[in-house]
């Protein structure tokens, strides 16, 4: 028993060595080089705020990609935040984890439809859940 709980101990430190480090910055935006639709991210006259919110915690440790129209925004990690502003009109957004290794508890994608008016603005939390991957307007 207890040579089992060392060596299932070693390999997780092992495991955890392996990580790469996340980049973050002082203000909780996700960092440029993990945006990769840039110009989404500049305001102009006639356009609507968007902004993503995640949470941080034990259960926000694994890095998502948040799409928008099935094309890949940004990747965000427990803490980050990211606006971006759009034109009016109904957009899909998607979260999914970059990496599912080891992340069994439910499902690991969730969708969400905004139609954006003019004028509006939006908040979106995005929540690792026991049950999975939850992507919901704040209201």
């Amino acid at each position: 028993m207890i040579k089992t709980l060392a060596a299932s101990l070693t390999l997780i430190m092992a495991l955890a060595a392996c990580t790469t480090p996340v980049e973050r910055t002082a203000s909780g935006a996700i960092p440029a080089a993990r945006v990769y639709i840039k110009s989404m991210t500049e305001q102009a006259a006639g356009l609507s705020p968007v902004t993503f919110t995640r949470a941080a915690g034990l259960l926000n440790n694994d890095m998502l990609e948040l799409a928008i129209n099935d094309v890949v925004l940004a990747q965000i990690a427990g803490g980050e935040h990211l606006s971006i502003w759009l034109k009016p009109g109904s957009y899909d957004f998607s979260i999914k984890r970059v990496n599912s290794l080891g992340s069994n508890a439910g499902p690991t994608t969730d969708k969400l439809t905004l139609p954006v008016a003019q004028g509006g603005r939006y908040e979106l939390r995005i929540n690792t859940e026991l049950r999975g991957l939850k992507l919901q307007l704040v209201k």
